[in-house]
């Protein structure tokens, strides 16, 4: 350390790249410029020369050089086999890389799914099969994902059998295994979007992308041009704006849907800002303009007085909320009562006499199909298909089909042709041919049952097969033509096999669409299977359709057979159109004419079920002379009331309520006007805990089944986080093959579900505003006057998200300002709720799982934070209580992505554990997304390579262990330690020794390094901290030899104590003249230098008794008289006025013996407030106000001004607030004004801004 110190900063580091290219250049260092070429980097070498004979000869080429290379790449990524063919025999041509991803040949021909380029390359001797790209993935990761999304092992086995690294990890941690199990961890899409080549620069959305421009994306958005990003690709430096942009559009549409159900209460929640007020949706309607629409007044009037502005906002064709009451409504009360409430807002009066009837009703009729689109009662896949065009030849093929036999040949082959969807339209056209209807519905049946069994064969269920296996399922064919058989021999199944091959031996030479039976593939494969498949009676002379034969492929031992890929095509399944899909609905409702009869009848029972069916509506205006009816009818609306209180508290996850409403069995199978029955509403709201009370209490609910005939097992199948539901509902006897009126059963959805979910729109995106943890408020003066209009409008939704969000404190003291009867009611529970809030994080401290399960109850309180921001997962992986961490994410998966204060998720903490990534990968598992990045615009995998970075032992102290800390220890701040750890890890030797230099060596106490010059920093580190606390304690002392030994280098005389001093401040302290001298006379810079208050040793001087001795030493030796402090004042005022006391600092060097443990943390300072969530992150101090005795006067005083010159932290009321809002970014610019002690630290920090920004800039925009 002392040799660091004296050293010279211009002999250290490394040559600039500039300086290594020219250097290859003289020396003719051909390879390593032949690879700066390859990486995709040719451009540094522009318009270079060299002296070098060879490096000339390769500057000739390059053009060339570079031209091949581009076609390569070009033809690998659109499978231009010939074009790779040629271009790969010139030079290394063939380890080219992609410029961006940094992708070899062999990956980008995997990526791009062309096999054969695949095994062309493979062919070449100079492959790197086991290449890195940036994200440290090799072809072996891209093909096991593949494999595992589309089921073709093709590209997979082809390396694996040319001896690819199955065990080489990625800068995430995932073996290529990995992917082959749970392929939806990697975003092929993305992938692909930025493994193109040649690389275009796109659109000018493509650039908005790239440029990081969030602005004007999300005013894309709010303006309904979503449909125009959705799809894009994403580069690694934007992915996070995937998720935000997809949160806000999904935020927009649930305004729109809570209008469309009349939902006020979410709609209140939603609509927090004038942005969202004037959400456009795709049609390009706002909520004012919705709202008129379906004559929904309390919303009209709510947006008016929160965002009167919004009545002048129109819609994509230019018109106003105004327009639409002409257009869309009939009766004259309507239209008076909206025309009032719109005109005495401020609308223009809108003339639509000289609007055509046949315009009007055109126009009303577009609205009408928009709106239609949005039912939440309608099917996934809802298209128009007016012009069905059916093949003749399809047709008669099906036509002729044998209906009476169970032999489905005809349908395998249509569907293996990718003609699948014209079986559908002969089924539409000849749908009164019973016996064609039949053969169809036997074929899918056997389908499914095939489905299933492959699945069986996959798993090696042996006793599965041997129950389900028959004559007709052992004859089918999967969309390849692959039956059973085929598919044990290809996953070598030696038992299966066996057992096919002894009881089903007639069928043992079934081909496949290859012509190839199961013995061909068993030809190929390095076991007894092709011997066991040849004595069952397998025929090894048939030829396949490429003419070889099983005994051909036998003696190939290296030859690679697959199985021929189906074409692609629209799916069998049955597309509904909008009138097919409102037919079923309206086909299972009683009709008029049979309500009639059963009231004439008294039948209670039957119109018991109408209501109970989510129909009551129907007998809303009904009357009847029967008795029994009309007393049933006098009580159908509190029994309506009852079954809507029961759906709104299954919602809400409010188990007790439930149970008291439910106190009749039927009442548990109840439905909600869209045919959701209570289990339906639990499970889509998240509410695990509620959806296993009902199950285990009416286990004969769990196959129940909506308007549309699905059951929860659709619903959870279409989630990609169903997986544990899916398990709970199997549990209570979920049935896995019910079809819903579609035709499809729930595992159809696992592919297909993406508009299934319309349902949860609403509360998904409730619950997105939770998991951000913001409240969208820079200042705390927009934050009050909100509350204010929350209380007054009774918007529960939002205090209660205030609640949840961890500022409870704000709504403290304000019952008497409430005249809303529900907001009155939510402060009154508000200490119990905030006191459960408690319960539950201080549980998981403690590892308490039964606790923990008892009280987070609902889904909301899975996302409570406490005062510094963390939920009750983040606190599980903080403080390693691993069981805990599971329960929530198998129970609450939608908390995974829940941002803390610091904008970190759960996942950034599993980063940093240290436990070999196993709760990364559970957690990536669930769903975790890793392109979130923290407030330090940091990714969650960028911890796992430097754990370092956040200190976990740190945020598990609680408050007066951590102000022991801060107060005695000098804690850094989070902003300076990961300052430290990027300094550390960068070897940055000059801003570790100016940090040493500014007192604050202490710091790195306990730091290690992997590189060694840094490793030898540290371990010299103490050496130097006790020469520079000698230095200041000999001048304290006045051993001037014992200063003029150690003092031996200006570092050492600049080196300043914990207070900021150096030694020439301490000497004037302590008024050691001739040391003074002698630092003045020997160390010049030193004059100049100043303290933590930028006073410099002439500002001492100044403020010393001494007749102005020191001053005139100073001044001859060069120092400056006109140097200003913090304070704008110069030395001279400190002369004249007696404002600075040194015999204070000299007292100061004992301050810390007042603040000894028993005074801390027995009788000392009690934190008023909670503290800010900077205080647990990575363990920055927090101001506490001290509460002391008030007799004891001194040491109020010394321990007020301890906090004040030792902390200088904000103690105001609103200290939690800023404390909270303060951008990352700032605290970094405090980190470098720490360090550098600038003249002018106001304006230094504005530049530093203005630096920094500029930066980012042009970093982001050269991001991919």
């Amino acid at each position: 350390m002392k040799v660091s110190l004296r050293r010279e900063m211009s002999i250290k580091g490394i040559k600039s790249e500039a300086s290594n290219i020219n250097y290859w250049l003289i020396s003719g260092e051909i390879n390593k410029l032949e690879n700066l070429v390859l990486r995709g980097e040719a451009h540094l070498l522009d318009g270079k020369e060299s002296s070098n004979i060879r490096s000339r000869e390769f500057l000739r080429i390059l053009p060339e050089y570079k031209r091949k290379i581009s076609k390569l790449l070009e033809a690998v990524c659109i499978g231009d086999i010939e074009s790779v063919q040629e271009h790969i025999r010139y030079k290394k041509c063939i380890q080219a890389r992609h410029p961006f991803t940094m992708c070899s040949t062999l990956a980008l021909a995997v990526i791009h799914n062309h096999p054969r380029v695949v095994l062309l390359l493979l062919s070449h001797p100079l492959v790197s099969i086991n290449s890195k790209d940036v994200e440290s993935r090799v072809p072996l990761h891209y093909a096991a994902a593949i494999y595992g999304m589309d089921g073709d092992s093709t590209m997979y086995d082809m390396l694996i059998d040319h001896m690819a690294n199955e065990s080489i990890l990625d800068a995430e941690g995932y073996a290529p295994d990995n992917y082959k199990k749970v392929p939806e961890l990697i975003d092929m899409k993305q992938i692909r979007g930025l493994n193109r080549y040649p690389i275009t620069n796109g659109d000018e959305i493509d650039r908005l992308i790239t440029d990081r421009n969030a602005p004007q994306l999300e005013e894309m958005v709010l303006n309904g041009e979503w449909h125009k990003i959705d799809n894009r690709i994403f580069p690694p430096g934007s992915r996070d704006l995937i998720r935000m942009l997809k949160e806000l559009f999904m935020r927009g549409e649930a305004i729109h849907q809570s209008i469309i159900d009349n939902d006020i209460q979410t709609f209140k929640q939603l609509v927090d800002s004038y942005q969202m007020a004037t959400f456009h949706n795709i049609e390009g309607q706002t909520p004012l303009h919705m709202a008129v629409i379906l004559n929904r007044e309390e919303f009209i009037q709510y947006l008016l007085m929160i965002y009167p502005k919004c009545i002048s906002v129109e819609n994509k064709d230019g018109r106003t909320a105004m327009h639409f009451v002409h257009i869309c409504h009939e009766k004259p009360d309507i239209i008076e009562s909206l025309e009032s409430i719109l005109l005495n807002s401020g609308a223009q009066p809108n003339d639509t006499a000289d609007i055509s009837p046949n315009s009007i009703k055109a126009e009303r009729m577009m609205i009408s199909q928009q709106l239609g689109r949005r039912s939440n009662s309608l099917g996934d896949e809802i298209i128009e298909d007016d012009k069905e065009t059916i093949n003749p030849e399809i047709e008669q093929r099906v036509l002729s089909i044998n209906f009476n036999k169970r032999q489905y040949r005809v349908l395998e082959n249509i569907n293996h042709e990718g003609k699948s969807d014209q079986i559908w339209k002969i089924v539409k056209k000849h749908i009164n041919n019973e016996n064609l209807i039949k053969y169809i519905h036997n074929y899918r049946l056997v389908q499914n049952r095939l489905n299933n069994a492959i699945k069986a064969i996959e798993d090696n269920d042996i006793r599965k097969i041997r129950s389900m296996v028959d004559e007709e399922l052992v004859q089918a064919r999967d969309n390849r033509g692959l039956t059973l058989l085929h598919h044990a021999v290809l996953n070598e199944k030696h038992d299966i096999v066996e057992f096919i091959g002894n009881n089903f031996s007639k069928f043992i030479n079934t081909v496949d669409q290859a012509g190839r039976s199961a013995v061909h593939y068993a030809a190929i494969q390095q076991n007894a299977i092709y011997d066991t498949l040849v004595d069952k009676g397998a025929s090894i002379d048939v030829k396949d359709k490429d003419g070889f034969t099983a005994h051909y492929y036998r003696g190939k031992g290296d030859r690679i057979i697959r199985p021929l890929s189906p074409k692609k095509a629209p799916s069998l399944e049955r597309k509904s159109t909008l009138n097919d899909v409102q037919h079923i609905i309206d086909n299972d409702a009683p009709s008029s004419l049979q309500i009639d009869e059963w009231l004439s009848r008294g039948n209670v029972t039957a119109l018991e079920q109408v209501v109970l069916d989510g129909r009551g509506h129907l007998l809303v205006e009904k009357s009847s002379i029967n008795t029994i009816s009309q007393e049933f009818l006098q009580g159908l609306n509190p029994y309506m009331s009852k079954i809507a209180a029961i759906h709104k508290a299954v919602e809400e996850g409010d188990i007790r309520r439930v149970k008291s409403l439910i106190d009749r069995p039927q009442l548990a199978t109840a439905r909600d006007r869209f045919g959701m029955s209570v289990l339906h509403k639990a499970l889509l709201h998240g509410q695990t805990n509620t959806v296993r009370y009902l199950l285990s209490k009416y286990p004969q609910i769990v196959n129940l089944t909506d308007y549309c005939g699905r059951t929860c097992l659709h619903y959870a199948a279409a989630d990609p986080n169903g997986d544990h539901m899916i398990k709970v509902l199997q549990k209570f006897g979920g049935d896995a093959f019910i079809e819903d009126k579609f035709g499809h059963t729930p595992f159809y959805y696992r592919t297909h579900g993406k508009k299934l979910n319309v349902l949860s729109l609403k509360d998904n995106a409730v619950i997105n505003q939770l998991i951000t943890g913001q409240l969208n408020r820079p200042l705390l003066q927009d934050l009050e006057e909100d509350i204010s209009d929350w209380i007054h409008t009774g918007n529960i939704g939002k205090l209660e998200e205030l609640v949840l969000n961890g500022y409870a404190e704000l709504l403290l003291g304000r019952t008497a300002q409430v005249n809303d009867a529900d907001s009155m009611s939510f402060l009154e529970v508000l200490p119990q709720y905030q006191a459960k809030i408690n319960s539950i994080h201080k549980a998981v401290e403690q590892g308490n799982l039964r606790a923990v399960k008892l009280l987070t109850d609902r889904k909301k309180l899975a996302l409570c934070r406490d005062c510094n921001g963390l939920t009750p997962l983040h606190k599980a992986i903080v403080f390693n209580k691993i069981d805990i961490a599971k329960y929530l994410l198998r129970n609450y998966p939608q908390t995974v992505n829940a941002m803390d204060q610091n904008k970190r998720t759960p996942l950034h903490y599993s980063a940093a554990m240290r436990d070999g990534g196993y709760l990364y990968k559970l957690m990536r598992k669930v769903g975790a997304d890793p392109n979130i990045f923290d407030c330090n615009g940091r990714p969650a995998k960028y911890y796992l390579r430097y754990p370092g970075e956040i200190d976990l032992e740190r945020m598990r102290m609680d408050t007066k262990e951590a102000l022991k800390q801060v107060l005695h220890n000098r804690v850094a701040p989070s902003y300076l330690e990961s300052n430290i750890q990027q300094w550390i890890r960068e070897s940055n030797i000059p801003k570790l020794e100016q940090l040493v230099l500014s007192g604050c060596g202490d710091l790195l106490f306990g730091k290690t390094s992997n590189n060694p010059e840094t490793q030898i920093f540290l371990e010299e580190l103490p050496n130097v901290l006790d020469t520079i606390e000698h230095i200041h304690k000999g001048i304290k002392e006045g051993d001037i030899e014992k200063i003029k030994t150690i003092m031996s280098t200006k570092k050492l005389a600049l080196a300043r104590d914990k207070n900021g001093c150096t030694p020439l401040h301490t000497a004037i302290v302590y008024e050691k003249t001739d040391i003074i001298r002698f630092i003045a006379s020997s160390f010049t810079s030193v004059l100049n230098a100043p303290d933590y208050n930028k006073r410099t040793p002439m500002h001492y001087a100044a403020a010393a008794k001494d007749g102005g001795h020191y001053l005139k030493i100073l001044t001859k030796a060069g120092a400056d008289p006109m140097a200003v402090d913090n304070e704008g004042r110069t030395p001279d005022y400190y002369r004249r006025n007696t404002v600075f006391d040194l015999k204070m600092l000299k007292e100061r060097d004992h301050e810390n013996d007042v603040f000894d443990d028993d005074l801390i943390i027995a009788d000392g300072p009690r934190v008023d407030e909670a503290p800010s969530p900077e205080y647990f992150s990575d363990g920055s101090s927090q101001p506490a106000s001290p509460k002391l005795d008030d007799d004891d006067e001194i040491d109020r005083q010394r321990y007020e001004k301890f906090m004040q010159e030792r902390l200088d932290m904000p103690t105001s009321d609103n200290g939690l607030y800023l404390a909270r809002t303060v951008a990352p970014v700032l605290t970094k610019a405090l980190a470098e004004v720490l360090l550098k002690r600038p003249a002018d630290p106001i304006n230094f920090i504005s530049e530093w801004l203005i630096k920094y920004n500029d930066e980012t800039d042009d970093m982001t925009s050269g991001s991919i």
